[in-house]
């Protein structure tokens, strides 16, 4: 039986000459028998299209993809090396993109080392058109429009403080209807056109593109459905329409911002202007049966304090909405038969992917003293009883970002009484006994050597993650974009 691996995932869009120009293609191609086959082909807007595997000449050999409407974007399918029925015989193939009456070919060599090397030497090209610390979260979008401080047009680069801090505080452009409802994005400037997105009321935020004349915005944004959203298109990246009666401008908080990013798993508190502190968070954890878990990312307010969230025998505190149903929140815990709160099924997540859409964050001090308890006393009294609006921004972790390693003499410091597992970013991190107060320094570059060597990053002070670790991280964002998981599969 033919299957599809993985999913059909509209991945991340490259500065090419194709896309400059608005063309479809098919990427060449190029396998050893038995391999996987991994196609990339570009749709320049939402329409209906296919895909077959022919000879040469154009002799339709097997049908791919069945014709469907496909949103437009950069999409990976990936095969299964038995797809075919059978592994592919050596020799030189086409496959064939059709849309309406035209047809866009790539060339699939199967076999041909010389031919496999020229093709992945030219899909590593294409990859670093876009260097990591300059893609911006419009990415895949077709419209290069040069917003000033946008959301959509800054790069997602934490360095670059004054840019990120220009972006966190410029006025936004929402959806005005309940911060509890959604409203859809059509494909069209027409409700009768197909329904593409799902966005939220009073707290999300949209990138407006054209106001027409008929009565209609084009925007972007991405998806936030829900399980039981009227679209089905979780944190799909898209370009619509919307009724331009429905969208209004508001300006945010101008004392504080906040960053959340996928990539690191770090939240980045901005205060007046600069990076006050940084925080481990988890957000979404999907699996195949619940998609819609992945956290929405894009641009956002925070709306409302809601003090605690309660599911059963499971609590957060602190808890802030930012879009309808997910909260920012302190590490969930559970409550013992003692009444006391036991936070061990999901604080060692922290710092990587665990929860169903909301974001938690961590309550052990950092090496600021930050924790959720102190970032929502301090946006309560920044923002009195009400609404915050405070700028809280989500980043994608698109494939070709990266994580930078440490420099070798990166200070970092240790307890060395022989008892410390951790290494630390602070001489007097608050999850060591004052006793032992101020650690011992040593550097990042010594972390392999000696007793050192086993010494984990200390999960409170966000120690930087070992050079193994980030490296793993990296190897994942340099083939995929972990956060993007629409499912296109043919049923």
């Amino acid at each position: 039986m033919r299957r599809l691996i993985c999913m059909l995932l509209t991945l991340l869009f490259i500065c090419s000459p194709a896309l400059a120009e608005q063309t479809p293609y098919v990427q060449d191609l190029a396998i050893q028998p038995g391999e996987e086959m991994e196609i990339r082909y570009y749709l320049p807007t939402l329409t209906e299209a296919s895909l077959a595997l022919t000879d040469e000449a154009g002799a339709q050999l097997y049908p791919i993809l069945s014709p469907r409407t496909l949103i437009g974007g950069l999409h990976v399918l990936k095969l299964e090396p038995d797809f075919f029925g059978e592994p592919l015989a050596e020799g030189r193939y086409l496959i064939r993109l059709s849309i309406q009456d035209a047809a866009y070919t790539g060339a699939l060599t199967v076999g041909d080392p010389d031919a496999a090397q020229a093709a992945q030497a030219a899909q590593a090209v294409q990859t670093q058109a876009v260097p990591g610390s300059e893609i911006t979260p419009a990415l895949r979008s077709s419209h290069r429009p040069e917003h000033e401080n946008c959301y959509w047009c800054t790069p997602m680069d934490i360095t670059d403080e004054a840019a990120v801090w220009a972006m966190l505080t410029a006025p936004v452009t929402y959806v005005d209807i309940d911060q509890m409802k959604q409203t859809v994005i059509y494909a069209q400037p027409d409700e009768n056109s197909e329904a593409i997105a799902v966005v939220t009321g009073q707290s999300q935020a949209l990138h407006v593109l054209e106001e027409l004349d008929n009565g209609w915005t084009m925007v972007e944004t991405y998806s936030t459905s829900f399980f039981n959203s009227e679209v089905k298109n979780w944190n799909l990246f898209v370009t619509g329409y919307i009724q331009s009666s429905l969208l209004k401008t508001r300006e945010v908080n101008q004392r504080c911002g906040i960053v959340v990013d996928k990539l690191t798993q770090r939240m980045y508190v901005f205060l007046d202007g600069k990076l006050e502190t940084t925080l481990r968070v988890s957000t979404g954890l999907y699996n195949e049966k619940q998609p819609y878990n992945e956290t929405r990312s894009g641009e956002f307010l925070l709306v409302s304090f809601t003090a605690q969230i309660k599911d059963g025998n499971v609590i957060g505190d602190y808890a802030i909405r930012f879009n309808a149903a997910d909260y920012v929140h302190e590490v969930l815990y559970n409550r013992n038969a003692d009444d006391t709160k036991n936070y061990k099924p999901y604080e060692p997540n922290l710092g990587a992917r665990a929860s169903h859409g909301c974001i938690r964050v961590q309550r052990r001090a950092n090496a600021d003293g930050y924790t959720m308890k102190k970032l929502y006393e301090l946006l309560k009294e920044l923002t009195g009883k009400k609404p915050p609006y405070v700028k809280f921004v989500i980043w994608e972790d698109y494939q070709g970002r990266q994580i930078p390693i440490p420099a070798d003499d990166t200070v970092i410091y240790y307890n060395d009484n022989g008892k410390g597992v951790n290494y630390h970013s602070t001489a007097n991190c608050y999850s060591v006994d004052k006793v032992h107060r101020p650690l011992t320094a040593f550097t990042y570059g010594e972390l392999d050597t000696g007793d050192y060597a086993k010494l984990t990053p200390c999960p409170n002070c966000n120690a930087p993650l070992r050079v193994e670790q980030i490296e793993e991280i990296n190897r994942i964002h340099r083939e995929q974009s972990p956060g993007q998981i629409m499912e296109l599969l043919n049923k």
